[in-house]
């Protein structure tokens, strides 16, 4: 079993990546910015030093996620960023680029149209031997395995999300039946009734049950952890707290998720609160009793 996760919750230097990867023992990491630049926009110079850096650590990087959102998929340059994602990830020795899917309604009548970037991108992976790891973002599970199915070429795959599938008003459990002969790395995270993260287990997503039948089926590919939880601590921490609130001593709901936390994961008399580190280690803990 591999865990992966992203690690630009200190920075976006390689060197906070790498370090925050090492506090919460990741095997592989992803990268989606380098010293605040996105992947697709580093030089030659970021390049060398990536490499120069990589040859003095033991942690591998898993995947380049250019950040593209789905809004711009069909945008003029978007196709040129993938492209260079390609390029740059043959360039640091990265197997694996992230693609995002446009919002989908009609697969059938909207493949012919979506194909066209894929296409593309798929002869310029080749040449470079990389992977194109298309990221369930809200992705309903039967069109991805149409779309998987209709291609059927090793260097297309996908990353299965139990999360997204339920966000798209989908069954996280019938996702992994229609899904799980084309994938290799999913992500594991739960979300509560708000769709904010949620330790695993304690949510809505039914992620035991999905785990009990992966286990089953001996599943041994990777495993992505929930890189919401960096995304949800940053933005509550940044958000300005009323000046009532402040002079009521009044919780933030950060704080108030914070608590909900620690009183998972740490011991019923413990008078300490958990932090993101204590939060990544315990989800490790999980999967490493589920799937060891």
């Amino acid at each position: 079993m591999n865990i992966i996760g992203y690690s630009d919750y200190y920075d976006t230097t390689l060197e906070g990546q790498l370090k925050f990867a090492k506090e919460i023992n990741l095997n592989e990491i992803i990268i989606r910015k380098y010293n605040d630049k996105l992947i697709y926009e580093i030089d030659e110079l970021d390049i060398l030093n990536i490499n120069n850096d990589l040859k003095r650590e033991k942690i591998n990087i898993f995947a380049l996620d250019p950040l593209i959102k789905k809004e711009d998929y069909y945008s003029e340059d978007t196709l040129e960023k993938y492209i260079q994602t390609i390029k740059i990830a043959n360039s640091i020795k990265v197997k694996n680029i992230i693609l995002r899917l446009p919002k989908i309604e009609d697969i059938l009548i909207e493949f012919d149209t979506i194909k066209i970037h894929i296409d593309e991108l798929l002869v310029v992976a080749k040449s470079n031997r990389v992977n194109i790891l298309i990221k369930q973002e809200e992705d309903n599970n039967n069109i991805l395995a149409y779309i998987i199915k209709r291609y059927n070429d090793k260097y297309l795959n996908i990353i299965f999300s139990p999360k997204d599938a339920i966000l798209s008003q989908d069954s996280a459990i019938s996702g992994y039946r229609v899904l799980k002969n084309y994938f290799n790395t999913f992500i594991a995270a739960d979300i509560d009734s708000l769709n904010n993260p949620e330790l695993l287990g304690y949510g809505r997503v039914d992620i035991l049950n999905l785990f009990k039948r992966m286990k089953r089926d001996k599943y041994n590919g990777n495993i992505i952890l929930d890189d919401t939880f960096i995304s949800f601590f940053k933005d509550k921490k940044n958000k300005k707290v009323p000046l009532l609130k402040k002079l009521f001593n009044a919780k933030s709901l950060l704080d108030k998720y914070i608590e909900g936390y620690s009183l998972r994961i740490l011991d019923e008399n413990s008078n300490e609160l958990v932090n993101i580190i204590d939060i990544y280690k315990n989800q490790i803990n999980v999967l490493n009793i589920v799937f060891n």
